[in-house]
């Protein structure tokens, strides 16, 4: 899938670089594109990914008069940016940002920059803060979602409460497995080729990261046979214009005797293939209930995707009729989409299973603060 990606801020631009982070995995067929719009130069100028043409430095002055910014240098330069892909490039556009921000007062005038120029739906990618960052920046951010919500054809919903105690819980877990053998503490990134040191936000920003990339890795031409295609245009059928989107993955990375010829023979035994078709109903049962980009109420959701990706003779049809007999009974809606991304055992030995909402009624985290800050909002205005 062909995919424009606008950061905004130093969260939103960040998510950018790390999506089109090259894999080492897999040669794209896709075109991704990314653009960072930021207000603190030393951010920009360490992104590794992003082009130094797509880079705009936005000052911190400019914000506080949104009124303004259509006539502002920076904007103006987006816009030409924007304007120089040709048409029909993309097969969508997706704009990131933390909605506690102050650059996510630019969203409606970019959208409407984007509307002018291209065709594609827009959608929104953002991040919830945490209630470390403070009361004034939570109500901040219900009020932005507000804002969001009706300009773009979805909002794709990553709660950073629940991912930042994930990544952390991660690197502790990692940290000390590599004190007892005594390794130096580096963590390693999937899809890059050594350790090194990670923070806990680029640990969630990875995360988010995959999770766009297996959808747009799923609109591309698979060397491999997939029994059930999944190309762009389901993709976006399943999200343009369902509001509120949320996105569960879980992995497993199979033990390394997996590619052993003579211990794969035993995986065609009816045992064996009992075996595959569990791991992948419970890596579907993890992707909803624990592993989701936000905690919801999936059985509102108006539509579904499952995506399976891994070595082609671990993908288990058995455990993939299962998981999508049990989305497609739990869901309201009566869409549901399915498909799988075979790989060779040569170039990755994971097995994923993705699964996308769209059209909710309720996401947990967005409804506890508007329960909590809604009053309060009302009286300030």
């Amino acid at each position: 899938m062909r995919l424009l990606i606008l950061g905004l801020g130093t969260a939103g631009s960040k998510i950018a670089d790390a999506i089109i982070r090259p894999s080492g995995h897999s040669a794209r067929c896709s075109d991704l594109h990314a653009i960072a719009v930021d207000n603190d130069p030393e951010v920009l100028e360490h992104f590794t990914h992003i082009g130094e043409e797509a880079k705009f430095y936005f000052p911190k002055d400019d914000i506080e008069a949104p009124e303004l910014l259509t006539t502002r240098f920076t904007i103006d330069e987006v816009k030409s940016k924007l304007k120089g892909f040709d048409v029909g490039i993309h097969d969508a556009v997706l704009i990131c940002a933390g909605l506690g921000g102050g650059l996510v007062s630019l969203v409606p005038h970019l959208v409407s920059i984007i509307r002018e120029t291209m065709f594609e739906p827009v959608f929104a990618l953002v991040t919830i803060p945490t209630e470390d960052e403070g009361e004034s920046r939570l109500i901040r951010a219900m009020k932005n979602l507000q804002m969001i919500r009706p300009l773009v054809d979805g909002v794709i919903i990553f709660d950073n409460q629940l991912w930042l105690d994930k990544a952390r819980g991660e690197l502790a877990e990692t940290t000390l497995e590599q004190r007892s053998v005594g390794i130096t503490e580096k963590f390693w990134i999937p899809g890059t080729p050594e350790k090194r040191s990670i923070e806990p936000y680029d640990l969630v920003n990875r995360h988010i990261a995959r999770r766009i990339r297996l959808l747009v890795h799923a609109g591309e031409i698979q060397k491999g046979v997939p029994q059930t295609v999944l190309d762009s245009r389901e993709i976006l059928n399943t999200i343009t214009g369902m509001s509120y989107i949320t996105i569960g993955l879980a992995e497993e990375e199979l033990p390394e005797y997996g590619r052993i010829g003579i211990l794969r023979q035993r995986s065609e035994t009816r045992v064996g293939r009992q075996e595959r078709a569990a791991r992948i109903v419970k890596l579907a049962e993890k992707a909803v209930f624990r592993d989701i980009s936000s905690y919801c109420d999936f059985s509102t959701a108006k539509k579904a995707l499952i995506l399976l990706s891994g070595p082609e003779e671990e993908l288990s049809m058995k455990g993939y009729m299962a998981v999508r007999k049990w989305i497609d009974e739990s869901i309201e809606g009566f869409e549901m989409r399915a498909g799988d991304i075979p790989v060779s055992s040569r170039q990755s030995n994971r097995v994923s299973v993705l699964i996308v909402f769209s059209g909710l009624k309720t996401v947990t985290r967005v409804q506890e603060l508007y329960e909590r800050f809604g009053q309060k909002r009302d009286e300030r205005e």
